[in-house]
């Protein structure tokens, strides 16, 4: 009697997903969890300019890379070099570290190291999804680290966190 149940329950599974497609279900969402429009099928990221007052040479090129590698590999949006449906620009604009707590008897104990991003999204299709906007993100680490030795692994992980914020913001209509 078992095997008769598990192949009643993979029948009406299968029928179910059949039905969801046929009625559209599937048709804005994939099981990434994007709500990127059917119409829409590449993007285009154009080089994030870094106009922060303190500057680190390799940020805009990772953060440019970055947003790249997201779409392509969470989204089925192909990149264009330009011109895509989705289009992206923008600068980095912060880029700072400051004091986040102070010890009375040391001074500064902790302090927060933040990136902040001007992102520009533009849809010729949809035009009342374009915005300008601005992701920052922090991360607060022990003063008594030097910052040169932890800058690399921080700012790879704002990038990451801006990065998906921008993804939601797109992608997910957050």
């Amino acid at each position: 009697m078992k095997p008769f149940i598990k192949i009643l329950f993979l029948c009406m599974l299968s029928s179910a997903l059949i039905f969801a497609e046929g009625c559209g279900f599937f048709k804005h969402y994939d099981f990434k969890g994007s709500n990127i429009p059917e119409d829409i099928g590449t993007f285009t990221v154009d080089f994030f300019g870094n106009e922060a007052s303190l500057v680190n040479p390799q940020l805009s090129m990772n953060f440019t890379e970055k947003m790249k590698t997201k779409f392509q590999t969470e989204s089925r949006l192909g990149m264009q070099g330009f011109g895509g449906d989705y289009q992206f620009s923008g600068a980095i604009t912060e880029y700072r570290i400051y004091p986040a707590s102070l010890n009375t008897d040391v001074g500064t104990s902790q302090n927060q190291f933040s990136i902040k991003v001007r992102c520009e999204f533009n849809c010729a299709k949809y035009p009342e999804k374009n915005f300008t906007r601005e992701f920052s993100f922090f991360k607060i680490f022990d003063a008594n680290q030097s910052f040169e030795s932890l800058e690399s692994q921080l700012s790879t992980e704002i990038i990451d966190q801006i990065v998906q914020q921008i993804f939601a913001a797109v992608a997910l209509d957050w």
